[in-house]
């Protein structure tokens, strides 16, 4: 289950954070999603052979933490979409279908307004 959405500009500055859980845990998922960007731009800025490459835009699995799993995709723009899940099960093609359709969603708006 998703518990936390966000979406992170080019500069690293919070666009949209989502929580869906308890107020509780709100800060929490706001400190996982703030450590995800470090992971992103490490994996940015360091590409692997073994990694996805740079027109790769499905970072996959950032880091997985005892109760969750956050996942990275990073758009043409360098906006940043983190979702944090608490399925440790999850696939990477759902969280990859998911991100994908976010990334759909935000750019339909931007098309309708620019015409």
């Amino acid at each position: 289950m998703i518990v936390c959405v966000a979406v992170v500009g080019h500069q690293n500055n919070p666009l949209y954070i989502q929580s869906f859980t308890d107020a509780d845990d709100a800060l929490k998922l706001h400190h996982i999603v703030h450590c995800s960007l470090d992971v992103v731009d490490e994996r940015v800025n360091n590409p692997k052979k073994t990694g996805p490459t740079l027109n790769e835009t499905f970072l996959g699995l950032l880091y997985p933490t005892e109760n969750y799993k956050v996942y990275g995709y990073l758009t043409n723009t360098k906006v940043k979409f983190i979702l944090v899940t608490t399925d440790l099960d999850c696939r990477d093609a759902d969280v990859r279908n998911v991100s994908s359709t976010l990334d759909c969603i935000c750019i339909i708006p931007k098309i309708v307004l620019s015409v």
